[in-house]
């Protein structure tokens, strides 16, 4: 049997920040398996399986492009640190036959999602999945989210299934704001107040006399892409609020129904914003802040939710407010600690809707990845969370539910819903819409 080379990154990761911390403490702590916070993604191809040993080759040789798979979170002796660990390639790259039969395949990723990773070894593994339909197969990446975050993801997606070359990955990444000028200091006071008056208490979810369980339903809904975009284009807005629109509207006809104390304008929801630079592309652990937004609830049409979610979401698309997140974890780590603590606190926990764009076609050796389907996670706390990778023709979004939620289960239905009323109701496209 011949061993891959394997190339380890060289690179000296920061020490790991309080939102890496956070998941660790999520993990080790879970309820149940179910709420331990795995992530990963799902690509779809259309060809022959891939030989095992040509892919740990083609992986170990670019691993060094990736220290978010050749790091491990130490935390017991010391002060937290990201360790390098060469990964085994013969235990992280397997391969799996799944059956034909409906719901097999999905079947297949909960139980890859719910088996847990290696705690003194890189935390992933990629299992090659075949059987399920002729001339298909899937490459299904599961990892941790203390390691990797969605743009982790999806770049070593782009970097495993690129060129051979060191292209860069260009989906995961903002531009670092250090290279553009400061906003109007009245502008960053603006957004560091809409940033603290968003964690404030709310208690939606953390009402004792009905506990969540930290069971999860785990479901997917396919959507078109253009859909999506052509809907928010036509509003003035994008996929994002869309998706947002669509999540709260869910949320709130389920609610109406199951848990009328839900059912409130406004409606509390997070969303991550990505901060990661492209000089921290691939680095191990997470660059995002879990914002959050009071949306627009109560009883109206999804048509009228998005135009109302597209002034709820004004603020986080002004420069200042990203620019004001960097500026905290660059300058005062402290206070970005205490935010993060304080956005976490159970009173403050609610629906997460997340959305990520991969921008560029992915194949491997000629295979065209023809879907990019996320498995999102949602720890202890979190009543469900909704991730949606755009990419192709047809986008995902995964949906995370707590079993404790009666009828939670009909939330991606009701979400894909509403985004066809949304469409059906949509005026001329407007110009200057984002993408």
């Amino acid at each position: 049997m011949t061993v891959p080379v394997v190339l380890t990154s060289v690179v000296a990761p920061p020490a790991p920040n309080p939102v890496d911390l956070l998941f660790h403490t999520a993990g080790r702590l879970a309820s149940h398996q179910e709420a331990v916070p795995n992530v990963g993604v799902v690509l779809h191809l259309t060809g022959a399986a891939p030989d095992l040993a040509r892919l740990r080759e083609r992986i170990g040789r670019r691993l060094h492009r990736l220290p978010c798979l050749t790091h491990v979170l130490t935390a017991d002796d010391g002060p937290p640190r990201w360790t390098p660990a060469a990964p085994d390639l013969e235990d992280c790259v397997t391969e799996r036959r799944v059956t034909a039969g409906p719901g097999a395949l999905d079947d297949a990723v909960r139980e890859l999602l719910h088996r847990p990773l290696p705690g003194d070894a890189p935390a992933w593994r990629l299992v090659v999945l075949s059987g399920h339909a002729t001339g298909r197969y899937c490459l299904a990446v599961i990892t941790h989210h203390m390691v990797q975050d969605a743009a982790n993801l999806v770049t070593v997606a782009e970097i495993l299934l690129g060129r051979d070359d060191d292209t860069p990955s260009t989906s995961a990444t903002v531009p670092d704001p250090g290279r553009t000028p400061a906003p109007d200091p009245r502008q960053l006071l603006d957004a560091a107040a809409f940033i603290w008056r968003n964690t404030r208490p709310h208690g939606l979810w953390n009402d004792p006399e009905r506990p969540l369980s930290g069971r999860r339903h785990v479901v997917w809904q396919e959507v078109p892409t253009r859909l999506l975009r052509d809907t928010g284009r036509a509003y003035g807005g994008s996929a994002n609020d869309v998706h947002l629109a669509a999540l709260t509207h869910a949320v709130g006809r389920w609610a109406a129904e199951h848990r009328p104390a839900a059912d409130r304008d406004p409606l509390p929801v997070m969303l991550p914003v990505n901060l990661r630079t492209p000089a921290e592309t691939g680095l191990p652990g997470n660059r995002f802040h879990l914002a959050r937004l009071d949306l627009p609830g109560g009883p109206m049409t999804p048509a009228r939710r998005l135009r109302r979610t597209l002034a709820a979401t004004e603020p986080l698309k002004d420069p200042a407010y990203r620019w004001e997140l960097h500026r905290m974890t660059a300058q005062e780590p402290r206070i970005f600690g205490q935010l993060t603590a304080s956005s976490a606190a159970p009173d403050r926990l609610t629906a997460v809707g997340s959305i990520f764009r991969i921008t560029g076609r992915l194949a491997y050796d000629g295979d065209p990845v023809d879907r990019v389907v996320p498995v999102i996670c949602c720890p202890d706390g979190f009543p469900l969370t909704a991730a949606l990778f755009l990419y192709g023709a047809t986008s995902t979004a995964c949906f995370q539910l707590d079993r404790s939620l009666p009828g939670a289960e009909e939330i991606p239905r009701l979400w894909r819903r509403a985004v066809d009323d949304m469409a059906t109701s949509a005026p001329e496209p407007a110009p200057g819409g984002a993408p």
